[in-house]
């Protein structure tokens, strides 16, 4: 009997034990996934009005891998318990390949953010007037978006509310200096009037850059925390992996002990 326990695999803790573990860090991990699909889509809903407005595609292709890599994360965190429950060497080995690919993704995630938020202000000040100003009454869509920024954060134009003055919306409408939304208190025709009691004078452009800032700042930092999180996760699926194919080894050898017995 003594021998036949010296024969079993050796190692820091038992297989079932590193199931509890994976089981918990696998918890972990599939919460983390929810968090990461759920500010990209917080995002989408709250932010894509800045989406909309910048002319490069760097911030839109953050919003959309930060969608993907969090539903990836939770379908990798459903493969991680069923690899788990059936000790299945082939599941754990995708599983880890899969963790791999998402700390790739999160870590582009997070270089991106940090990255651009270098060049928010150089890109603004290059491209906003012409998506703010000029496309604005040409484009339906752009027009929503730039209603809904002046509104919400009481702003006017993109560096000013003079941005107005000889654009093509201020050529269809000589009457007016402003459009509506730029008013502190909205109502059908109140751009006539270019007082500082009535409009905003503050252009959108310092509002929307800090804005930007704020938002590439938590998207960096958490998807950089959590790219760390797979780091730990690949570890313990590789001890796992370890494990289970010790246990296979040994398996065999005690079937064989058994029946001479």
């Amino acid at each position: 009997m003594a021998h036949m326990m010296s024969d079993k695999p050796a190692g820091c803790c038992p297989a079932s034990c590193m199931k509890y573990v994976l089981c918990l860090y696998n918890f972990v991990f599939l919460l983390s996934g929810c968090v990461v699909c759920g500010l990209g889509l917080w995002t989408i809903l709250e932010k894509w009005v800045f989406v909309q407005l910048m002319a490069s595609v760097t911030y839109e292709a953050t919003t959309w891998l930060l969608v993907c890599t969090g539903c990836l994360s939770v379908l990798t965190a459903l493969l991680g318990y069923t690899a788990i429950a059936y000790e299945s060497r082939c599941l754990l080995a995708w599983y880890t390949i899969l963790l791999v690919i998402i700390f790739m993704f999160e870590s582009v995630i997070g270089l991106l953010s940090y990255v651009y938020q270098e060049q928010i202000d150089t890109d603004l000040q290059d491209s906003l007037r012409d998506t703010f100003i000029n496309t604005y009454s040409l484009d339906m869509e752009n027009t929503q978006a730039v209603d809904n920024i002046q509104t919400k954060y009481s702003c006017c134009g993109s560096s000013g509310f003079s941005d107005w003055t000889g654009s093509p919306w201020h050529l269809q409408h000589p009457g007016m200096a402003v459009p509506d939304s730029c008013c502190k208190t909205v109502s059908p025709g109140c751009g006539v009037r270019d007082h500082p009691s009535n409009i905003a004078y503050t252009g959108c452009i310092h509002r929307f850059s800090t804005e930007l800032s704020q938002h590439l700042l938590l998207v960096g930092s958490i998807s950089l925390c959590l790219a760390l999180l797979q780091v730990v996760g690949v570890i313990l699926t590789s001890c796992m992996f370890s494990r289970l194919h010790k246990l296979d080894k040994y398996r065999p050898v005690s079937k064989g002990r058994n029946a001479s017995n």
